[in-house]
């Protein structure tokens, strides 16, 4: 079993950019301050729980569940709505098969913006998805839901993503 400073060496920096993307920017604030603070809270509640951990637990998906509740919290709590920043570049070569679809800003910022529409659950999905490559299994325990139901908000939030995108005239 890992220390909690090698799990903190190994995830922060994925953890940080997974709750930046699924973070707003409530009234102008930029979204990696959201995405820092929800970070320090996630490895402070993992610090917490960390010696009740079975050592042969998951920890990179205990960490994306507890990312992800505290995201949902936050969410639910601000009801933010404003778009944050568009997709990083260094998640372009990781979008899997939307790649083509990133061929300039505006169509980058095009799939940010209809990303930021998409329900919660299925943002955070596509998100583990698509660009943290996590199979489906980690993402219906991370979601505390079915495997069915990880891999449905998935295909729903690309199938929803291709509509709006193919109706502004992009092709994925």
């Amino acid at each position: 079993m890992p220390t909690f400073d090698e799990l903190i060496d190994r995830h922060h920096d994925e953890i940080y950019r997974y709750l930046w993307r699924l973070s707003w920017s409530p009234s102008g604030n930029d979204p990696a301050d959201t995405a820092e603070d929800l970070t320090q809270d996630t490895f402070l509640r993992a610090y917490r729980a960390f010696g009740r951990l079975r050592p042969d637990s998951n920890h990179r998906a205990w960490l994306y569940k507890i990312a992800t509740n505290l995201a949902r919290n936050a969410w639910r709590k601000r009801r933010w709505s404003e778009p944050r920043q568009d997709i990083g570049d260094e998640s372009v070569a990781e979008l899997g098969g939307l790649e083509e679809l990133l061929l300039n800003r505006q169509q980058r910022a095009a799939l940010q913006a209809e990303l930021d529409r998409l329900p919660l659950k299925q943002r955070a999905a596509v998100t583990l998805r698509y660009l943290h490559q996590l199979d489906y299994v980690d993402i219906a325990a991370i979601l505390s839901c079915s495997l069915d139901s990880a891999r449905a908000n998935a295909s729903w939030g690309v199938r929803r993503l291709r509509q709006t995108l193919d109706a502004k005239e992009f092709s994925l």
